[in-house]
């Protein structure tokens, strides 16, 4: 009897692992369906359609970017400046918020112009990124690397400042010292606090290399939404704008998965 039994309930978790992973897949498709019968409806009934295209549309749009190769090309110059930026920005941020928590010298030295600087935005440093650097891509990149520092930064730094009384007391026990304990429980602390900061600071990369790349740039997901404004090819203005969504969720979903796996002794419930 007890090996049926087993079996049986073994059979009965794995139909009732099967019914739910159905039923999540018929939620997320049911969001987006709804969206593009909205979509299509709103599109019908919108007084001019050529300023607001529906799904259909779109898809087409879509598909001439691709066969011409425009929309390759736009979305990989805009992964290279988000990229770049986002790590160069995320281990400056996570390195001075590390000295800046840990060092009360640092800290007092810095604080002040930590929070005056990360109130502004980086698009009000648009133009002096453009006379500073120029055109080219090292403005852009600058802006992405402001944008990541001070959210990883502040994180880091609050990373720090969380960190258990009763856990530093516990490694002094064990005669860990002041180096010791930097190591191996403040950086650790640090870095979880760090790693749920850089999701925040990779949405905030999307936000601003668009308006860059709108202003100064000869590719880009920014610049293809800005360039098919004076045409009025609003299709081609969706899919910068639907590519932007996507290539965004998948780039939190592949910080998620890296944040589960390689640090996952590290990080925080995100």
């Amino acid at each position: 009897m007890t090996a049926p039994s087993a079996t049986g309930r073994a059979r009965f978790r794995a139909r009732r692992q099967r019914t739910a992973i159905g039923l999540r897949l018929a939620l997320y498709g049911l969001g987006p369906a709804c969206l593009l019968l909205l979509w299509h409806h709103a599109s019908e009934t919108f007084a001019t359609q050529r300023l607001f295209p529906g799904p259909a549309a779109t898809y087409a749009g879509f598909v001439a970017l691709l066969e011409d190769g425009q929309l390759w090309r736009d979305v990989l110059a805009s992964l290279q400046r988000i990229g770049l930026g986002f790590a160069i920005g995320s281990l400056a941020g996570f390195a001075v918020g590390l000295a800046a928590g840990y060092v009360p010298l640092i800290r007092h030295l810095l604080y002040p112009y930590i929070h005056f600087f990360r109130f502004i935005s980086p698009i009000a440093w648009l133009s002096m990124a453009l006379l500073w650097l120029g055109s080219g891509e090292a403005s852009k990149v600058a802006l992405i690397v402001y944008t990541t520092t001070f959210i990883v930064m502040v994180n880091t730094m609050e990373g720090v400042f969380a960190v258990p009384v009763n856990r530093l007391r516990a490694a002094r026990c064990f005669g860990a010292g002041p180096r010791q304990i930097f190591l191996w429980v403040i950086v650790p602390s640090a870095l979880a606090y760090a790693l749920a900061g850089s999701r925040l600071a990779m949405a905030n990369s999307f936000a601003t290399i668009v308006a860059a790349e709108m202003l100064a740039a000869d590719a880009g997901l920014g610049f293809l939404s800005w360039v098919s404004r004076q045409w009025l090819a609003v299709d081609h203005i969706f899919v910068a704008i639907i590519c932007l969504g996507v290539i965004g969720f998948l780039a939190d979903r592949a910080l998620v998965v890296v944040n589960d796996t390689v640090f996952r002794p590290y990080r925080l419930s995100i």
